[in-house]
């Protein structure tokens, strides 16, 4: 395996440490101890990310931020990954139909990155922020691995075969659901439903297909109230994969067969 450039490494590090935390400005000895790099490299990071206009350095305060270069590449990305606009589109769309929270969330890498969040936050959300990360880990991420090959999204599970049940469900319905108690990131997915059975559902995620049959873009619902009865979960499940069917049509993409 090919050893990756550590400088390179530590540029995308700053990137997406300032894109988790857009609203706040940085000093270099706050970069160097959060992201675990010795001041002269970081100093040096900074200063050729400053340069290309991808970091902004407040010039009284010493602080550091994304700058204007970002938004040209972010421009560049959604021509080339026209779900992502469609999805934005029905996020938006379902917060104002059914009053909750929705995220739009890409794979990147080893991750699940958070890319855009739409709708009032309420006691039950998860806390998470626009630029902000989560591992792909079971049980998160069943809509992005459910229709491919999931060997190593498995690989990582506690029970193997519990979550092979659950991607067969998800393919199944079109949508996945995690139970849990916020603040807490202790969850479980869900799998069959119980008709007769209330839960307590944290998250609920349908998939984007591209031009290839893969699924790009998730939409996730969320801020649900505890106690949800099976039928009312699988209304909001079907709500997020129509939306999403609509995003993948729109954008030219092609959902699997079945």
């Amino acid at each position: 395996m090919t050893r990756p450039a550590l400088s390179a490494t530590r540029a995308v590090a700053v990137l997406n440490f300032l894109a988790a935390h857009a609203a706040e400005e940085f000093t270099l000895t706050d970069l160097a101890a959060k992201l675990d790099i010795n001041l002269a490299s970081a100093h040096a990071l900074l200063v050729v990310l400053t340069d290309a206009g991808y970091v902004t350095r407040h010039q009284r305060l010493r602080t550091y931020s994304l700058g204007p270069s970002v938004v040209a590449l972010g421009n560049a990305a959604l021509e080339r990954h026209p779900a992502i606009e469609h999805a934005h589109q029905e996020a938006r769309r379902l917060s104002g139909e059914l009053g909750l929270g929705v995220a739009v969330t890409a794979l990147a890498g080893n991750d699940i990155l958070f890319l855009e969040r739409v709708g009032e936050h309420r006691p039950r959300d998860i806390g998470v922020q626009v630029g902000q990360r989560v591992p792909l880990v079971p049980p998160v991420g069943a809509v992005f691995v459910a229709w491919h090959d999931a060997e190593s999204w498995l690989a990582r599970a506690d029970n193997r075969q519990d979550m092979e049940e659950v991607l067969a469900d998800v393919r199944s319905r079109g949508w996945a659901a995690a139970l849990g108690n916020p603040p807490s990131t202790d969850y479980e997915a869900l799998a069959t439903l119980d008709p007769h059975r209330a839960y307590d559902v944290v998250m609920i995620a349908a998939p984007v297909f591209g031009r290839g049959g893969d699924a790009v873009v998730s939409l996730t619902l969320l801020g649900m109230e505890p106690g949800l009865p099976a039928q009312r979960v699988a209304a909001l499940g079907e709500s997020v994969r129509d939306a999403c069917l609509v995003a993948t049509r729109r954008s030219g993409g092609r959902a699997p067969a079945g």
